[in-house]
């Protein structure tokens, strides 16, 4: 049957904001966020980030969400809906997650194994890496992450969501709570919460703020548009996005204040990145009292955030061959899982014996740096795409702000957020 004629599975009120929440809740909140506070004058680095989120990546939401709605459709096919020219603009998002996705599910594999290792004892991360656990748990990361999917919306994503993002919050709220009684807590919120201005001279750390803003909401990568796709006539976007931005950076917070009383309680370098969360931490927790019980909560936190991610950003491609080739789900998620698993093992495998490498660096940290950054181009593309081809007015502030404040999002949309995100691309590219 074609896509076209094929109803379209709607969210209920409650699933599309978890399973948006999920989205935007990934390893970038619990891993990346602390430690790219600490490179980066801890809470200094906090005040380009929240510029960030504010200014650019929520602007940005709003306008995938308006357009899956508007068009109903995946990516490539609201793009094409819009001007048939622009099917390539739609086409980046779709190959871009699925490169994404090959070395995303790789560092998911990894807190699903050392989610089980906390068990009983955690190998020696730089043993744990060079072996082949690796890609078996890439491999049933992948598994999970394509069975949720395979299910679809309202039975797959939406019930995952709605089960795993309620654990999430409570899991995070237990290791907050057990940070704020421990002895580092002073020196860590001292560090996380009280800016060196003189790194808000170094455009570095402007350029890291508004990179993890726009990484942590999810734009860019298509997923807040074909979850869009899915969104019913009636529901109030402003709200629903003004939710998810607000539960999403107040995660990422809560992230760092679990995190940097445990850094400065242990005497960890909080700017020591994947080491942080699989080297350091996982000594800490076996000497820690009830450090069984905190790893296991603190990998379980990883692994959630992770397969929620990976969910939306599978769902992207999946979404597509539905919509533009008239593939069944099964099908479309078999092709793609199977895509997935070909492009991931490299990856999976990077720190395997001698190891896989592109430019003189492992071959993961090789997909992150160049398909990560092209997310930028993509988001910009986006945004340039919809607001300068669609001539009809797409936002409506009114009905939560009493404002309009469409006019302002869309001159930032179409002037100010895509040189900003090629700016950030560039300086990425050649610092």
């Amino acid at each position: 049957m074609p896509a076209s004629v094929v109803t379209r599975e709607e969210w209920s009120r409650l699933g599309f904001l978890f399973a948006a929440i999920g989205s935007a809740v990934g390893l970038g909140n619990i891993w990346r966020f602390p430690y790219m506070v600490g490179m980066n004058g801890g809470g200094a680095f906090l005040i380009p980030y929240l510029i960030g989120v504010v200014v650019f990546a929520l602007p940005l939401m709003l306008l995938e969400f308006y357009t899956g709605r508007k068009f109903r459709g995946s990516v490539m096919t609201a793009m094409r809906r819009i001007d048939k020219r622009l099917w390539p603009v739609g086409l980046m998002p779709l190959v871009l997650s699925t490169a994404i996705l090959s070395y995303y599910l790789v560092v998911s594999g990894w807190t699903l194994a050392y989610f089980l290792f906390s068990f009983s004892s955690y190998p020696e991360f730089h043993s744990f890496v060079s072996g082949l656990y690796p890609l078996l748990f890439f491999a049933a990361a992948l598994a999970i992450t394509s069975a949720i999917v395979l299910r679809g919306i309202k039975h797959g994503i939406e019930k995952t969501s709605m089960i795993m993002m309620p654990v999430f919050m409570l899991v995070l709220g237990i290791l907050v709570l057990n940070s704020l009684t421990l002895p580092g807590l002073s020196k860590g919120l001292s560090f996380y919460l009280t800016p060196d201005f003189s790194y808000l001279a170094k455009p570095q750390t402007w350029v890291m703020g508004i990179s993890q803003a726009f990484f942590s909401l999810s734009v860019g990568y298509g997923i807040l548009l074909t979850y869009g796709s899915y969104l019913g006539r009636r529901r109030n976007i402003p709200k629903y996005s003004l939710q998810i931005a607000g539960a999403d950076t107040a995660i990422a917070l809560l992230g760092g204040l679990m995190v940097f009383p445990i850094v400065f309680t242990f005497g960890l370098d909080p700017a020591s990145g994947t080491e942080l969360s699989f080297v350091s931490l996982p000594q800490v927790f076996q000497s820690m009292p009830f450090g069984l019980i905190l790893g296991t909560l603190f990998f379980l936190l990883l692994f959630i955030a992770a397969i929620t991610s990976a969910v939306s950003i599978l769902e992207v491609g999946v979404s597509g061959m539905i919509d533009e080739l008239g593939w069944s789900r099964m099908k479309s998620v078999g092709l793609l899982s199977f895509a997935v698993f070909f492009m991931g093992v490299p990856s999976a495998l990077s720190f395997y014996d001698s190891g896989t490498s592109v430019l003189g660096m492992p071959f993961i940290d090789f997909m992150d740096v160049t398909f990560g950054s092209l997310l930028l181009l993509s988001a910009a593309a986006l945004s340039l795409s919809i607001t300068w081809f669609y001539r009809r007015k797409l936002f409506d502030f009114r009905r939560l702000l009493g404002l309009d404040l469409s006019g302002a999002a869309i001159f930032l949309l179409k002037y100010v957020i895509p040189p900003v995100m090629i700016l950030v691309f560039l300086f990425d590219l050649f610092a």
